[in-house]
């Protein structure tokens, strides 16, 4: 497998890249934690029995998924309107949930990088991918450097919950982790050169998944 070349183009300086590091780590308080992107309804139907298909999820999210399009937006944002993304990151919302867990994450992001800027305009209501792309774009931040933080953030956020679900121990999760960092730098190299005709997915299973945890009895978390 062909690597990107991360030392021909790193040019962050050392306060932007932990002003990244902050923005795309899973304690960034954005409120993340509380949504699972219908992971938790797919543990709980019992589809995913083992580390080996949360594993499998994950990256299928990652290649052709929610996570797929969410890193086209972000990527995006570099050289697109930020506006016009928003409403397209909108309307591709799959569920309900999806709406809720994209704008609400959208809102919380723009609200906490405002620290890092006095002159930060409040933008109103931004879908997720587009308030970090265009707070990062702001920034002056490297777009692959940021689009791959933002894919390790996702994977993160995913790998907890199943941890917190019961379904992955702590060490499998990391195993997890160390498995996916391949194809996150698959994904981020195939969504930096991305337009917006390479949008779309076709993780049926996910979409259900969505959908069906508006009606579980008992949950966890909030998507």
């Amino acid at each position: 497998m062909r690597h990107m070349d991360l030392s021909a183009m790193t040019t962050s300086t050392p306060a932007q890249l932990l002003m990244m590091l902050n923005w795309m780590s899973p304690t960034f308080p954005i409120g993340s934690f509380a949504y699972s992107n219908g992971l938790e309804q797919a543990i709980s139907a019992g589809k995913l029995r083992s580390p080996a298909d949360v594993e499998g999820w994950i990256k299928d999210m990652l290649e052709m998924g929610s996570a797929w399009n969410d890193a086209v937006l972000f990527a995006r944002c570099w050289q697109d309107n930020a506006a016009q993304l928003n409403e397209l990151a909108q309307a591709m919302a799959g569920s309900a949930e999806r709406y809720q867990e994209t704008m609400q994450l959208g809102r919380n992001f723009w609200d906490a990088a405002r620290v890092w800027f006095d002159n930060l305009m409040p933008t109103g209501n931004m879908a997720y991918p587009v308030a970090a792309g265009s707070a990062c774009a702001a920034a002056g931040l490297v777009a692959q450097e940021a689009l791959l933080a933002f894919l390790q953030n996702f994977v993160a956020t995913q790998v907890s919950v199943a941890v917190r679900l019961g379904s992955l121990g702590q060490t499998k999760g990391l195993e997890i982790m160390k498995n996916l960092a391949p194809v996150i730098e698959r994904v981020a190299e195939r969504a930096s050169k991305a337009t917006l005709k390479d949008l779309g997915s076709s993780t049926i299973g996910g979409d259900m998944a969505s959908m069906l945890h508006e009606n579980m009895y008992s949950r966890i978390f909030r998507t």
